[in-house]
Order: structure tokens, then sequence, then C-alpha cells
């Protein structure tokens, strides 16, 4: 009995001064609401042990069906070489008094976009013929043939086939060409990063991967990529990221294009004007429907920019961005965002929660003094800023950052660090991407930056901060955040620079956060992740496995890209 009094003084005792936590039985901590510290209470492990088994089995089979694919990026710490490009996408074709000109054909395929009527399907169409010089393509059919159609839609536009109902028509086109490697008809990405990298992009690698079968992942040695004529010759800006080549291809001048570019195809890239104004014959073209069937899920429209965008199903959206972005994860010799880190796997193994210091009063700093911000462990509390550019900047960023590192001073904690200066992301994708997939929690203004979430792992957290009177610009990164399995929260300051107070907003303005307000908040989002994250991790798993809402080839062309 004197034990039993004595162990319920001790309880009381705890609760009262708030400052006690206790290990039970497979070392699960369990917080008596001490403020000190962010735990869960609930989850024996980083997350529950069933997730944890279906994330190492989704690994796996990942891993045994692309190891088939040769990675065209060889990477060398910050230095990364690409493959050669294959030369054997051109037979060339010696005159004769009596060539071989094939039937055109064509077939479509339904996507998985049904709600907008335009752009439900897209398709393959075999030999078809081009004028270079006119810019004019030409479809064959079989005389035979009663299912004849001249109009498919590309990107931005709608291309035309002119019918040939004359063998004579040939006497005069000299064809000089055969592309026998099926062209994918694509446009060249934005200028700007966000909107060219998660818009065009990422519909882009959903197509090919659905179009090859494949769903979660592209073979690049079945795909050339042909721009063809609307978007060049509409913006001149966009030759300025492209050089000819002596034999008509182009190279790609941006990094991160040249990335994607090099995981999408083995072969140069071709466009409109690449054939010298000679007649070629494609022995087949890749129609991907109106590129906005496949865009960015705002469920928004730019009234200012030259493409509309529209809301579509998000479960498409989160399984074509999970794949893609695990695939650019995987060419990059990155984990997987479902694998985990060796602190984080012996936390599942042993069976104990994660417990995360924080200071509410004063604390001494326990950084590591050689502690590298090269070293991304997956684990990064990060501010990112424009510094100095003068738009969408945090001028107090730096004081954000203290405030923040007063908060959680523990670096020699294993879980969990605060990036020790203002961040941007490198040039480099793939120093981008190595990044972004080390960041638990990212703070940063409304722009370009937030777009590298797409590698960040399902249940981190999206703290994105907008201008006073700028509430309105979270509905896309918001829905982002949704697509891609992320937390997301918003700071928008109760004042605005200079004490503004209309309603107004300036978007490209700086806006000063209140340190003590953000930080407050991301404690409080941080315990959120932690006792959400089994749901999350859960979640995005589902979705990735879940081969009901892909597209399948075309009848007839299944064997042709597999």
């Amino acid at each position: 009995m004197k034990i039993i009094f004595f162990l319920t003084i001790i309880v009381i005792i705890s609760l009262c001064f708030n400052r006690v936590s206790w290990t039970f039985s497979k070392g699960t901590i369990y917080q008596f609401s001490n403020p000190n510290v962010i735990t869960n209470n609930y989850i024996d492990g980083w997350i529950s042990s069933k997730v944890y088994k279906e994330c190492q089995f989704y690994i796996q089979i990942r891993d045994q069906q692309q190891k088939h694919i040769k990675k065209p990026l060889t990477i060398r710490t910050k230095d990364i070489k690409i493959s050669p490009l294959k030369q054997d996408y051109i037979k060339f074709t010696k005159y004769s008094k009596s060539p071989q000109y094939p039937y055109s054909k064509w077939e479509c395929s339904n996507t998985s976009n049904t709600d907008f009527a335009r752009s439900g399907e897209y398709c393959i169409l075999s030999n078809i013929y081009y004028n270079s010089a006119t810019d004019e393509y030409y479809f064959y059919p079989n005389p035979s043939e009663k299912k004849l159609r001249t109009k498919f839609t590309a990107p931005q536009h709608t291309i035309d086939l002119i019918l040939i109902n004359d063998t004579n028509f040939f006497q005069t086109f000299n064809l000089t060409a055969i592309l026998t490697q099926p062209t994918f008809v694509a446009a060249p990405p934005d200028a700007n990063y966000a909107h060219g990298f998660l818009e065009m992009l990422g519909p882009r690698f959903w197509t090919i991967a659905e179009c090859q079968y494949h769903a979660s992942y592209i073979n690049p040695d079945k795909i050339q990529i042909y721009y063809p004529t609307e978007l060049l010759k509409a913006g001149s800006e966009n030759w300025a990221n492209y050089k000819r080549r002596s034999d008509g291809t182009y190279d790609l001048t941006r990094d991160w294009e040249l990335m994607i570019q090099s995981m999408e195809s083995s072969y140069p890239l071709l466009t409109y004007a690449s054939f010298n104004k000679t007649n070629i014959m494609f022995s087949y073209m890749i129609f991907p429907g109106f590129k906005m069937s496949r865009s960015a899920s705002w469920g928004y429209n730019y009234p200012y920019r030259k493409y509309a965008t529209y809301p579509m199903p998000t479960q498409n959206y989160r399984r074509a961005y999970l794949a893609n972005s695990e695939w650019i994860l995987y060419h990059f010799d990155l984990q997987s965002k479902f694998e985990f880190t060796n602190i984080q796997r012996q936390l599942q193994n042993t069976q104990r929660t994660e417990r995360i210091p924080v200071c509410n009063e004063k604390c001494a700093s326990k950084r590591v003094k050689n502690s590298s911000t090269d070293d991304f462990t997956g684990e990064w509390i990060v501010v990112l800023n424009r510094a100095g550019v003068g738009r969408r900047e945090i001028p107090n960023a730096d004081a954000l950052v203290q405030g923040l590192l007063d908060a959680f001073p523990d670096h020699s904690n294993p879980y969990l660090r605060v990036w020790p200066k203002q961040f941007n992301f490198d040039k480099s994708l793939y120093q981008t991407v190595r990044m972004a997939r080390s960041i638990r929690l990212l703070i940063g203004v409304h722009g370009a930056g937030l777009s590298n979430a797409m590698f960040m792992r399902p249940g981190a957290v999206l703290f994105e901060i907008n201008p006073y009177g700028c509430q309105a610009l979270s509905f896309n990164f918001r829905r982002w955040a949704e697509v891609f399995n992320l937390q997301h929260a918003l700071y928008v300051p109760t004042v605005g620079e200079g004490g503004k107070q209309d309603e107004s907003c300036d978007r490209e303005g700086p806006t000063t956060v209140h340190v003590k307000d953000v930080v407050d908040e991301v404690k409080n989002l941080l315990k959120n992740e932690l006792e959400y994250r089994t749901g999350y991790v859960k979640r995005a798993l589902d979705i990735m496995t879940d081969l009901s809402i892909v597209d399948y080839p075309p009848k007839g062309y299944e064997k042709l890209l597999a």
C-alpha cells in the first residue's frame, strides 16, 4: 500500500509541474502535456507498422519493375553527365520510281479525364506525311477504310490533316526521310518554372507513361519529343531556350528542362523547323489531346494567362504527380518518398515514437559546430527566401531563422533541425530535388520555389506566406499540397507593409512576418505532422498502387511502346 501511495504522489507532482515524461512497455514515450517536447502519443514507431511494411513492399516492387530501364544520368556529387543521345531515329529514303507509301491509320484511347469533353482521349497515328516547307500534314487512307478523321489535338492547338485521295500526289512529294521512332507531339514548357515544370512536364510524363502501359515510369528508348508549330511561332522568347544543332535537332539550354527531357527520351529534340523544308514521314505520332486536359488542377482561371486552366479530378493528379516525382527521384539516385532514414527505421524497429525538443524560454544552443549545410538528412525546417530580389521577399527572414533556431536549438537532435540560414533553391535541378526531398517543413512566400514541394514526402508541411490582402493567392499551392499529399498552412500578416490596411493585393511586394506568430504556428504544425503522418503516407501509397485510375494504350498499339 505504501508503494502505491508514493507512486500516486509522484504522478500528481509530475502533472502539477508539467515537466515529466514516462516510458512504458515497448519504449513508447507518453507525455503529460509537456510544452518542451513535441511527441506523438499513439503510434509505436515512425508510422504504423502495417503502413511501414506496405512502404517496404512498394519500394521492392518499384525497383524490380524499373531495373531494366537504363538511367541516362550519371550522378557524381554535383557533377551530372547525360548519356550520349541515340541517332537511329531517321531512316533516309533514296529516290525510287516505285517507292512504298504505306496507308495512314489512327486509333484513340479514352483518358482518365472524363469531365472535359473536348479532350477525353489521346491518339496514336501511323504513317503521317509532312511537308516541312508548307507546314502541312497529310493522311493517306486505305480506300476501304470508312473511319476518317482529319483533326487531332496537340498541346496548345489542333493539327489538321489533309486527306490524300489521289496516288498521283506522291509523284511530286519526294519523300526524303522516315522518322522511325514514335514521336510525341508536345509543347515547350512555360518560361515560368512553376507553370512550365508542373503544368506541362508533369502532364507530359503522365501521358507518355500511360500510353506505354507502364503507368509509373517511362521507357525513354521508345519516345522522341517533337514540338510542332504553334507555340514556337507564337512566342519568340521560346526560341531562347533551344539551340539548333547542325543536324536540325535542338539542345535545351535550361538545366531543369534538359534533365527532365533526358528522363523522357533518349533521342534529340525535334521541332517543325528541323527538316529543312524537306518532306518526311512520321511512322508514329502520339497526340496527347488538348494541353489543359492534363494540366494544373488549380480549379481557378488566371484571367491574364494565354491558356485557361480547368479543375480536374484530384485523385488522377495525385497518381500522376506522385509517379512523376518518384521517377525523377529514381533517376537522381535519391531515395523514394516512401523510404526512411536510418534513425526512422531504428524508431520503427524499436517501436519508439519521435520526440522533438522545443525551447519555450531561454535555452542553450546545441548546434553542432562542424555540421555542414550540405548534409541533406531529410529532416530540415527551411525558410525559403529570395534575398535581395526585391519581390515576393521576406525582409526579416534572418530574424525568422533565428527565431526558429531559438525554438529548436538542439542540432544534436537526430530527428529534426533548422537550416541555419535563409535558403534558396540551387539552379541545378539535381541539387533542388535533393534538398526538397530532405525538407520536412518548408516556409516560403507564394512563388515558383514552392513548386519544389513536389519532391517533399507525404505528410510533410508546406507553410505558405502571402502578402497582406493576398489570401486568395493560396488557391494553387493549397491545391498542389492536396495533390502531393502534403499538409498546408497559410500565413498572411494582419497589416501590410508600411501600415497598409486596404484590401488590395500587391502579390509582388515584400512581406514582413511576425516572428513569434510564425514560430508558434510551426510548433503546432509539427505536432500535427507527427499525429497525421501515417494517414498521409497511407493515402499517398494507396494512390500510387491504384491502377484503376490510369490510362492504357489505344487498341492495336499495346506493344509498340512497351
